[in-house]
Parts: structure tokens; C-alpha cells; sequence
């Protein structure tokens, strides 16, 4: 005989569903790239602008300066972006995309939210309305509308490391990013 289950377990599975989604991206971005979805979503912005400003940068991807900061010193270690004096002012530097992030780039997958955020584009508004009605409704009945959050998909701190987030996911008791965890 099958168990009925209730709407608000219904509502619960699918909000771990999501959850898992996003270990999953983050773990498989984390270990095949040895990058973050934050990390990718810079490096992206960065072949797009060319040569920028890290406060420019940052307000162009929704992340704090601090945060961004962190990020342009990673992707720096790696090679994938190099900083450069301004020659207008000498006391501000300038980031761009080297030739092996553009290669990086090439061969890294989309960012899940570019996805998501392109499934969400082709639904009619009321459907977005309904959507983000709902949401909002779960962030209050969580009571975390307040946080200050990075519109960024991703496991962790917006800030970590790939590494980080790595050993995030494998020591919060999931035995592998491909398993349920349940």
C-alpha cells in the first residue's frame, strides 16, 4: 500500500531538491574547473568588459567589493586574470582576462543560474509572479528575508574557494556530490 505524502512534505522534498541542484553544480564546477559559480560568473564578466575597475566589476555581478576582492586574488593565483596599474591613476589598478581564462572560459560549462535564469525567461509573467510570490513566502516562513545574500547559485560563501567549497560539501555528511545525501 502506498503512503500518502503531505504537500508540506511535498513542499520540503522540492526545496531539498533545489538545494541538491546547486551542491551538485557547485561540487562538479569545483573539481572538474577548480572554480566557483562566482569565480566563473567574474571571469565571464571580465571577457565581456575588457579592462576594469574591481569596484566596477563588483557592481556589475551584485557582489560586495570585499567579496570580489577575494575572488580577483584566486583567479590572479591561477593565471587567469592579471591586474595592471592604471595609467590615469596610478593608485588603482585594473583587472582583464588573460589569454588562458578566455581558454578556461571556453571549455567551462554555463553557470546554473544562467540557466535557471534563462528557463525563467520564457514563462509568462504571471507564472514569474507566482513564482517569486512563493518564494518570498518560504523566505519569510524560514524568517531569512532579511539576509543580505549574492543573487549567485552556489553552495557555501560567495567568497570561498573551489577547494573550499569542495571540502564543504564532502565533510556536511554527503558521501559524494552525486548521492542524495538523504
Amino acid at each position: 500500500m502506498e503512503q500518502k505524502v503531505s504537500y508540506e512534505e511535498k513542499i520540503v522534498l522540492n526545496v531539498r531538491k533545489i538545494m541538491r541542484a546547486i551542491d551538485m553544480h557547485s561540487a562538479s564546477l569545483a573539481r572538474k574547473y577548480g572554480l566557483t559559480s562566482p569565480q566563473l560568473i567574474c571571469l565571464k564578466r571580465l571577457a565581456e568588459s575588457g579592462e576594469t575597475p574591481p569596484g566596477a566589476l563588483a557592481k556589475s555581478v551584485h557582489l560586495s567589493h570585499a567579496t570580489v576582492t577575494g575572488i580577483i586574488s584566486r583567479l590572479e593565483g591561477k593565471g587567469l586574470i592579471e591586474r595592471s596599474r592604471s595609467l590615469e591613476d596610478g593608485r588603482s589598478f585594473l583587472i582583464k582576462i588573460t589569454g588562458e581564462g578566455l581558454s578556461m572560459l571556453e571549455s567551462s560549462p554555463s553557470v546554473l543560474q544562467e540557466q535557471f535564469m534563462h528557463e525563467l525567461s520564457r514563462l509568462a509573467d504571471w507564472e514569474k509572479t507566482m513564482i517569486l510570490s512563493s518564494l518570498q513566502r518560504i523566505t519569510s516562513m524560514l524568517s531569512v528575508e532579511s539576509l543580505d545574500v549574492a543573487p549567485v547559485l552556489t553552495t557555501g560563501p560567495v567568497e570561498a574557494s573551489a577547494e573550499e567549497i569542495t571540502d564543504l560539501l564532502l565533510s556536511d555528511g554527503k558521501d559524494s556530490p552525486g548521492q542524495t545525501g538523504e
